[in-house]
């Protein structure tokens, strides 16, 4: 059994494909993954139009728990949820001062782990600072996985933390930046957990799920470990001239395995100086033209509510 997902069906595959490598992060003690995507290209361009309609058709299921969600429905008011997300996204990224585009690797880490590693959301990052404002969590989202007798062999808390910059290296950095804050204060994150989680959802085996895993009856422990989910936005850097779309897209995939494989062993060495061997940890990159000044407009658009869909 495992959490309800809230990702919109079928969004994520209509706009992002998986780049195929056998690239792994070195010396990991833990299960764990390393995938690349990819948007689309037209005319020597990545086509950033498409994270914005993925975005924005999500944006009421990132920002809203499924408890919230099922108000907005049970009152007849479900077509106003994406006109209150945004209310609450543009609210919020005022009170934090935060670039928009720092929102969108916030967004793409939750949609990551929901759609691609089976990691349900507990709490978003726009949860975590607003209805959990108290809790001061440093986490860009926390979701849960269930073991599957497969890759997954344990229960796992996994962490969200998200980077969108120019160089991939930065990203790494400050994405590290994020995970060892989160690790210094995982007490105080698993605590935030067992006391807001049960009011975010409504259906039973989702609080069946909770209450026997997650947040277990008195006198008796928790049954999970904790790991990390990592998104990685970065500038491509690739120079279009001379190539048509099809030729493009080859060498962007190219890159992009070039990319990772040159920072596999830094990945390790961050994971090393964290002290978190025994974490398992789920990598996601996606490359864009120019990723800070990309980032930024995707979010004022969709914060304005100026995507077309």
């Amino acid at each position: 059994m495992e959490l309800s997902k809230t990702v919109k069906d079928k969004t994520f595959d209509d706009y992002f494909t998986e780049v195929k490598h056998s690239e792994t992060i070195t010396g990991m003690l833990r299960p764990g993954s390393l995938r690349l995507f990819c948007l689309n290209v037209r005319n020597g361009k990545i086509r950033s139009s498409d994270l914005e309609k993925f975005a924005m058709l999500n944006i009421g299921r990132y920002v809203f728990s499924r408890a919230k969600q099922e108000n907005f429905r049970s009152a007849g008011n479900l077509d106003s949820v994406t006109q209150q997300a945004l209310r609450v996204m543009r609210k919020s990224a005022k009170a934090r001062n935060i670039a928009a585009g720092e929102t969108l690797g916030e967004i793409m880490v939750y949609a990551v782990m929901e759609e691609k590693l089976n990691a349900h959301k507990l709490l978003s990052k726009i949860e975590l600072g607003t209805d959990a404002a108290q809790y001061a969590s440093e986490a860009d989202g926390i979701h849960f996985l269930c073991k599957d007798g497969g890759n997954v062999l344990s229960d796992q808390m996994v962490f969200g933390a998200s980077s969108v910059t120019g160089d991939v290296k930065d990203a790494i950095d400050i994405a590290f930046e994020k995970i060892s804050r989160i690790a210094n204060h995982e007490d105080s994150e698993l605590l935030l957990i067992e006391k807001t989680a049960l009011d975010r959802f409504y259906e039973e085996d989702d609080l069946k799920l909770l209450t026997s895993y997650v947040i277990p009856e008195e006198h008796k422990n928790a049954s999970y470990g904790t790991s990390f989910g990592v998104f990685l936005g970065y500038s491509l850097g690739l120079i279009p001239d001379g190539y048509d779309d099809d030729q493009f897209r080859e060498r962007m995939h190219l890159k992009m395995i070039r990319d990772i494989k040159a920072h596999e062993d830094y990945i390790a060495g961050k994971i090393r100086e964290a002290g978190l061997q025994n974490h398992s940890f789920y990598f996601f990159t996606l490359p864009l033209n120019q990723a800070e000044t990309e980032s930024n407009e995707i979010m004022q658009h969709v914060m304005e509510g100026d995507v077309d869909l």
